[in-house]
């Protein structure tokens, strides 16, 4: 591989760990920048590289892939969560007996009490 060659390498590289270093801090707005210069910097290169500096492309993509996809279950996760919140905090939901769903509120609660 020439210098240019690995300097593109390099480059891949440096742009996959600052992809990784961005997810990891969910700075998920930086990524289509970095997508980008990463796809540049292999469209003008790809072809020289080696086999070996291909390889750590691809372990690195790799990482980024399974850190991309535990941040996008815990984002789904957040989501599922905030939305049992806000069920929760929109009142009680209840079954009558023929299975279908009636949502009891507080205040409706409150007058069957007194």
């Amino acid at each position: 591989m020439q210098a240019n060659d690995q300097k593109g390498a390099q480059g891949a590289l440096t742009l996959l760990d600052q992809a990784y270093e961005a997810i990891l801090k969910s700075d998920f707005a930086a990524l289509p920048e970095i997508s980008a210069r990463l796809e540049h910097a292999l469209d003008s290169g790809a072809a020289r590289l080696d086999e070996e500096a291909l390889r750590r492309i691809r372990r690195k993509a790799d990482r980024n892939a399974v850190v991309l996809l535990a941040a996008q279950r815990g984002i789904r996760s957040a989501r599922r969560r905030l939305e049992e919140v806000r069920s929760a905090a929109s009142g009680l939901v209840t079954y009558d007996r023929q299975g279908k769903r009636a949502a009891v509120s507080e205040a409706h609660q409150l007058a069957q009490r007194l």
